[in-house]
C-alpha cells in the first residue's frame, strides 16, 4: 500500500517530505486536489500517515485500508489508462523464415517475392469485469484480446512480454475490419460462451429459490393474483432472486503487431504469370492472400 502511494505521487512528478518520522508532506496543486477531492478543491499542502496515533496527534490524512484518502487515490488510479496502447517490434521475428514459410504455403505453385513491406496489425485486449448475481453475488476479472481485422477472439495466450510501450505511426498500421464496438461485444459473446460450459450451481440454486418464493406468493394471494400488489411483490421478487450476469470493460488496450506484406509473382502449371499480395500476421499466424 504504502508503495501504491508513493508510486502514485511520483507518476505525478511530486516527491512527498518526511517532516517528522512518518508523516509525510506534498505541494499538491489545484489539478490535482480537484481530482482526490472533487472540483471545488484547490490546491494545499497536503500531509498524510500510514499511523493512526501519527494522523490523530498531527492532524494528517490516515492513509490505510478503508480510509477515505487511499479511495480517493485509488479512484484517480482506476481513471486512468482506460484505453493504453502497446506494440511488438518486427525485429523480433526472423523475416527470412517468414518469407520462406509462406512461400513454402503454396503448395505446388511456383512463387517469388517482388518486393516487401513492414506494416503492423492491431488487437484489442479487454479488461473485463464479469458480475454474477444469484443468491449471492460474484466477481471475477477476466482479459480478453480480438483481433481488430478479422474481429476473432485470440484462443491462446498474447505473448504479452512481447511488448514494449507506445504505439506505432499511423500510417504504417494496417486496415481495420472491427470496430472497438463490436470488438467488445465479440469479447463479451466469447466469455459468456466459456462461463456457460462452467459449473453453474449459483444460478440453478436461484431459480429454485425464485420459484419457490413465487410458488409461496401465489399461495398468499391465491385468487387475487391480478392484483397490483401481486405484481409488485412478484417483480421484486424477481429482482431479488433472478440469476444475472453482468459484464463491465474496465479498460483496454491497442496491441500493434508485425504485419509482413509481400507482391508476389505466381507462377502457374502452364507458364503463366500472375501477381498477388499476401499478408501475413505472426501472432494470430493469419496469412491473406488477394
Amino acid at each position: 500500500m504504502e508503495q501504491l502511494v508513493f508510486d502514485f505521487f511520483k507518476l505525478c512528478s511530486l516527491n512527498p517530505v518526511e517532516i517528522r518520522k512518518g508523516v509525510w508532506q506534498v505541494q499538491a496543486d489545484d489539478g490535482l486536489m480537484k481530482e482526490l477531492d472533487g472540483w471545488r478543491s484547490q490546491g494545499r499542502l497536503l500531509q498524510f500517515t500510514f499511523d493512526q496515533r501519527l494522523a490523530e496527534i498531527y492532524g494528517a490524512d490516515l492513509i490505510c485500508p478503508g480510509s477515505y484518502r487511499l479511495n480517493s487515490i485509488l479512484q484517480v488510479i482506476r481513471k486512468q489508462g482506460r484505453l493504453s496502447q502497446a506494440h511488438i517490434p518486427h525485429h523480433y521475428f526472423h523475416e527470412p523464415s517468414i518469407q520462406k514459410k509462406i512461400l513454402g504455403g503454396l503448395g505446388a505453385q511456383r512463387a517469388y517475392v517482388v518486393n516487401s513491406s513492414q506494416q503492423y496489425a492491431q488487437y484489442m485486449e479487454i479488461e473485463i469485469l464479469t458480475e454474477v448475481r444469484g443468491l449471492h453475488k460474484k466477481e471475477s476479472l477476466h482479459t480478453v484480446v480480438v483481433n481488430l481485422f478479422s474481429g476473432k477472439v485470440l484462443k491462446f495466450p498474447f505473448p504479452t512480454h512481447l511488448l514494449r510501450a507506445g504505439g506505432v505511426p499511423q500510417g504504417l498500421v494496417g486496415r481495420r475490419g472491427c470496430s472497438f464496438k463490436q470488438a467488445f461485444a465479440n469479447a463479451a459473446a466469447h466469455l459468456h460462451q466459456t462461463l456457460a460450459q462452467g459449473e453453474q450451481k449459483w444460478a440453478e440454486e436461484a431459480h429454485s429459490k425464485l420459484v419457490l418464493e413465487e410458488s409461496k406468493l401465489r399461495e398468499f394471494f391465491v385468487g387475487n393474483t391480478g392484483s397490483d400488489e401481486f405484481k409488485a411483490k412478484q417483480q421484486e421478487l424477481h429482482r431479488r432472486l433472478h440469476p444475472v450476469m453482468r459484464m463491465d470493460a474496465l479498460r483496454g488496450a491497442l496491441l500493434f503487431t508485425p504485419l509482413f506484406r509481400y507482391r508476389l509473382v505466381v507462377v502457374d502449371a502452364d507458364g503463366s504469370e500472375r501477381t498477388k499480395n499476401l499478408s501475413y500476421d505472426p501472432i494470430g499466424n493469419l496469412q491473406e492472400l488477394d
